[in-house]
């Protein structure tokens, strides 16, 4: 079970290729229908808003009319992510901006799969700009293991890495 919390191996290809998708799984200890309200209604309560979020510590984020918003105390907003698919309690993909351009999204898609034991979560991340903008991307969103892991710890999971 050496996958149960894994990502795949960071590859960043030189010239204009655009780098390989980020694969990153997480066992948690529920099924599939609770696993996917976790990650989408509860994402408020244990997405790292200190370290992965625009406005940092006491901000908010959310799914509300299929887009993913952080809200700042002070009533800012950030947009985050469009749904593109929302098939509850199978997947979810994202057209993913935080941090970038509006205009270059990538490929957030979130999977949840019954098992022995609970679900296997995947988020796969892709969809990156050829060149120089793809690796800037690639390289801005590293964090997924660690997300994921406090994602597997609030729905009660134990955290293992890889």
């Amino acid at each position: 079970m050496s996958d149960i919390f894994s990502h795949a191996p960071t590859r960043i290809p030189a010239g204009d290729a655009a780098p390989a998708a980020r694969v990153t799984k997480v066992l948690v200890p529920v099924g599939p229908e609770y696993a996917f309200d976790g990650f989408t209604d509860g994402i408020h309560l244990w997405w790292p808003m200190t370290t992965s979020g625009a406005f940092g510590d006491g901000s908010h984020a959310g799914f509300d009319d299929r887009q993913l918003v952080e809200e700042a105390p002070d009533g800012r907003a950030q947009l985050w992510a469009e749904v593109r698919s929302w098939t509850p309690p199978s997947s979810l993909v994202l057209d993913w901006q935080l941090g970038d351009s509006p205009l270059t999204p990538t490929t957030v898609a979130v999977t949840f799969d019954p098992i022995e034991g609970g679900t296997l979560v995947t988020l796969i991340h892709d969809g990156w700009a050829p060149g120089d903008l793809g690796r800037e991307q690639y390289a801005k969103h590293c964090d997924w293991p660690l997300i994921l892991a406090g994602y597997a710890r609030f729905m009660g999971g134990e955290v293992r890495f890889d």
